[in-house]
């Protein structure tokens, strides 16, 4: 029985750390958006990867994957045009400031 609790305790101790090593190397897109519109959605693309989220509060939040990220603010859909390239590094956080529409 002790032997049993012990590899237990082991595996949740080895579980417990992988995630933790995950969340430090995570990289994330943040900012607000100071909008006259009610929904306003955000967009994130890299190659064949895109992303997007509703603001919500004036905020918004992306995880991403490092690399070069293409961020879009707007209404309906991303434009091919439109929006600002980014550097994510990994495991930090980018925080893009206030983006203001009118």
């Amino acid at each position: 029985m002790d032997r049993t609790v012990a590899t237990l305790i082991g595996v949740v101790s080895v579980v417990i750390g992988f995630h933790a090593t995950r969340a430090m190397h995570e990289s994330k897109i943040t900012g607000k958006v100071t909008s006259p519109r009610d929904s306003v959605w955000v967009f994130a693309v890299n190659g064949k990867d895109s992303l997007k989220t509703m603001v919500n509060n004036g905020q918004f939040r992306f995880k991403v994957k490092p690399g070069a990220w293409k961020v879009t603010v707007g209404k309906g859909h991303a434009s091919d045009e439109a929006g600002k390239m980014v550097e994510v590094v990994e495991g930090s956080t980018l925080d893009m400031g206030t983006i203001i529409l009118n």
